[in-house]
């Protein structure tokens, strides 16, 4: 599915990949919970599933591929409706520079030197009964007003809130879910790059993984972009 919220934001979702894994933690056939969660699983959250060093997963979502983006170093930044640290809640680390707000800065400043995607999954504040990802317990904020979307459809309605917080020359790729014609499977590009509200990465230009942040902060990404290109120039 392609369309367009704006005339310069693009959301696109679709689209085979390999080596990706779908249905974690069996979402959404089967609800998180205190069993079934981030920190059940691995012990903390969030989980990036890619160690640095490692060569990224290819993705493909509707002609956008992770391998076409590679001219530039590419910056994958996951941001969620109902995740305060998008929406600029926070402000002592690690949730200062976080916001929406920050992305936005970063994106404008290093435009011309990265390709940046803003990536969107699962919430990770919906409203109650459902539950957080990370520890599978009822954890509410203000925009905590929507229940967890368990279909293509629902996704795409968050998304169309969040398209127009985003800088216009940022790539929004909203994750497929399993009822989606195009491509049937669930949440595939969250549960291999990022299990997390706000998780960020830097691939380089051969797709490796050179920077994680598990909860994004705008001025050390831009550090890590500088250091990409400084340590390319020797």
């Amino acid at each position: 599915m392609l369309f367009t919220l704006s005339s310069s934001i693009i959301i696109i979702a679709g689209g085979f990949a390999q080596n990706l894994s779908t249905d974690c933690y069996g979402f959404p056939a089967r609800s998180f919970s205190r069993s079934n969660c981030v920190k059940c699983r691995y012990g903390s959250s969030p989980h990036i599933p890619v160690e640095v060093g490692n060569r990224v997963p290819e993705f493909a979502l509707d002609g956008t591929s992770l391998a076409s983006l590679l001219d530039k170093p590419v910056v994958l930044i996951w941001g969620m409706w109902t995740c305060p640290a998008f929406q600029g809640l926070g402000g002592s680390p690690p949730f200062d520079q976080c916001s929406y707000m920050d992305e936005y800065g970063l994106v404008d400043k290093y435009v011309d030197r990265a390709n940046f995607v803003h990536l969107m999954g699962p919430e990770p504040h919906p409203v109650t009964p459902d539950v957080n990802f990370d520890s599978g317990r009822m954890l509410m904020n203000y925009w905590s007003t929507v229940p967890q979307p368990r279909t293509w459809a629902d996704r795409a309605t968050l998304a169309s809130r969040v398209a127009p917080m985003l800088h216009p020359k940022a790539r929004f790729l909203v994750d497929t879910l399993g009822d989606n014609p195009k491509d049937p499977r669930n949440s595939p590009v969250w549960c291999s790059l990022g299990q997390g509200a706000r998780t960020a990465l830097l691939v380089d230009t051969q797709g490796y993984l050179r920077y994680a942040q598990e909860w994004f902060h705008a001025g050390d990404m831009a550090d890590q972009i500088d250091q990409f290109y400084r340590s390319s120039e020797r």
